[in-house]
């Protein structure tokens, strides 16, 4: 009997810490942007040269040529990690703007260090 209690309470510990500990795959959907990609944006850049440094966007309005969005997500399980929806705009093929559309705490840090590139980049 003892022998069968002890077997059962070690069964138990390792099926539980087993499975408490599952690897959860992180899942990237949409346009993941970078900040190496943020960094190379500069206005007058040209449509291929926005979607060559940016891919393509996820959405390109029908009713609007001259707005590109990108929309992208990072999960892990139940957890985003990052957020991200940028919409572009163009006047004469050339960018002339970009705007974060969400704000969230994931993509804070991303905007910092988005700006810190940028000023140490107009210095060079």
């Amino acid at each position: 009997m003892k022998k069968f209690l002890l077997n059962l309470i070690i069964t138990s510990f390792f099926l539980y810490s087993c499975a408490s500990n599952f690897y959860q795959v992180p899942i990237a959907q949409g346009n993941i942007i970078s900040i190496d990609m943020l960094s190379k944006l500069e206005k007058g850049l040209t449509r291929a040269q926005v979607q060559y440094i940016m891919g393509t966007p996820s959405i390109k309005d029908p009713f609007n040529s001259t707005k590109w969005d990108y929309i992208g997500f990072e999960i892990i399980g139940n957890e985003v990690l990052r957020e991200v929806h940028y919409s572009l705009s163009f006047r004469e093929n050339k960018l002339e703007d970009w705007i974060k559309k969400i704000d969230t705490n994931s993509n804070e840090n991303l905007e910092d260090v988005t700006e810190k590139l940028n000023k140490g980049k107009s210095e060079e």
